[in-house]
């Protein structure tokens, strides 16, 4: 359990998600220890309430009662499972897992922004991910199951139980003398990793009594795997894969199965769910064909990758519609036009081809969405045009159009936040300018967990 990360930040302040339970308890005991021998600098208690359970509120409270045992500060969130018909087929296992690590996430953004999270999933843990992923036909990606490290909301999310059998954990649990809960649906079999840890495993252990070992080191031999199939992909693609298109021009030329792994790659890099592999398929073969389709897409949950001329493009969908029109009266603070964007204005000069004058900030500014009617005209001695014709012209994707917001000043088009300025509003040569620039204000993390663990 030694804290070997090189981006380990020193004097680490941990925080342990708890359910209160053996595993949890038997974590908070070695943690503590660590805290005492001053190896980390703080240490405090998240339990989460998922209120599924009449009894989990006192859940929670035992989980805090076990940190103050220790002299720990705890907190607890209240969250609430969204129903899955807003989460598709998701099980309830899978909902309130989301549910769980947004609610942490946030926290964490919150609270203790440079904080570790830390989770008690142990070696058996481990190898049932290894397991589940193979019954579900999983890749490398899958068989991987938990990484020891990875990124979580602004810090790190560590595994350092992962090389440590259960039954350590619930010694040290049993050790401290404090009672800890039992969670009556750990034992309900309809779940698959409940059937999974005490019909099968159990089972399998009797046979090859080493079993839970190589397990765990097949999923660290596939994370070797991950990381050579990620090389290749971003070899590829000739960059990183943190962006949001790609040219397609000489991906189509790849074999199928080298474009297959970039663009489960490039998911992977986006944080989203892996897409079903018939859909990636036949989204391959409409990017190798001659003529391709109008528009080809792969969606697969909120996700989207399309083609638009010579480039794919990453898309989400909105779950809340922006407004309709916004009147921006006072221009020294940026105006909110959806829950996750607001906009604001920069000072810049006449050469910026966004620059509204000056003189247009005393005037009340309409924000919209587009009309058919709408027209622009940003280069001199050229008529106006339409905005399908404009956008066109420029290469926007037409799925990207709907969402320009319309700038209207005195009852004219005046601009398009972040794309364009008619003539009539932009500043002279030698004058200053401002420019429309956006803001970003997404949920404060937007969380996909990379396996399916407890």
């Amino acid at each position: 359990m030694a804290l070997d990360h090189p981006e380990f930040p020193p004097n680490a302040r941990l925080v342990l998600a708890s359910s209160g339970g053996s595993d949890s308890l038997g974590a908070l005991v070695r943690l503590h220890a660590l805290l005492v021998d001053g190896t980390i600098g703080a240490l405090s208690v998240v339990s989460v309430d998922h209120q599924l359970h009449p009894d989990s509120a006192r859940w929670s409270a035992l989980a805090c009662a076990q940190a103050r045992f220790f002299g720990v500060p705890a907190h607890v969130i209240p969250v609430t499972v969204p129903p899955q018909s807003e989460q598709g087929h998701r099980s309830l296992e899978a909902r309130a897992r989301l549910a769980r690590y947004a609610a942490l996430a946030e926290w964490m953004v919150c609270q203790l922004p440079d904080g570790v999270l830390v989770t008690a999933h142990h070696a058996e843990d481990q190898a049932e991910t290894v397991l589940l992923a193979a019954l579900r036909g999983s890749g490398a990606a899958g068989l991987a199951a938990m990484p020891t490290w990875t990124r979580f909301a602004h810090g790190w999310h560590w595994r350092p139980f992962l090389d440590v059998p259960r039954a350590q954990l619930r010694e040290s649990a049993a050790q401290s003398g404090h009672a800890f809960v039992t969670d009556p649906s750990n034992a309900d079999l309809r779940y698959d990793r409940n059937y999974l840890r005490s019909e099968i495993l159990p089972r399998i252990q009797v046979r090859w009594p080493q079993a839970v070992e190589r397990l765990d080191q097949t999923a660290a031999q596939a994370a070797e795997d991950m990381g050579l199939l990620i090389a290749l992909a971003e070899l590829d693609l000739g960059g990183p894969l943190d962006v949001t298109d790609l040219s397609i021009t000489h991906l189509i030329e790849l074999p199928r199965a080298r474009l297959a792994n970039l663009l489960r790659a490039w998911m992977r890099c986006r944080g989203a769910l892996m897409a079903p592999r018939a859909r990636l398929r036949v989204f391959i073969d409409q990017l190798q064909e001659a003529a391709p389709a109008r528009l080809p897409t792969l969606a697969w949950g909120v996700w989207r990758i399309t083609r638009y001329r010579d480039r794919l493009y990453w898309r989400e969908l909105d779950r809340i519609p922006p407004a309709e029109s916004v009147i921006w009266a006072e221009k020294s603070r940026p105006v909110m036009w959806s829950d996750t964007q607001s906009w604001r204005l920069v000072p810049t000069d006449a050469s910026d081809p966004l620059a509204f004058d000056g003189r247009w900030l005393d005037q009340p500014w309409l924000l919209r969405m587009r009309q058919p009617q709408d027209r622009i005209c940003t280069q001199a001695l050229r008529p106006s045009r339409t905005l399908k014709n404009w956008f066109q012209a420029r290469g926007v994707p037409p799925w990207v159009r709907e969402t320009v917001v319309v700038i209207e000043i005195n009852g004219q088009l005046a601009g398009l936040a972040g794309y364009g300025v008619d003539l009539a509003f932009r500043p002279t040569s030698g004058q200053d300018g401002w420019r429309v620039e956006g803001v970003t204000t997404a949920p404060v993390v937007k969380f996909v967990p990379d396996v399916d663990a407890d």
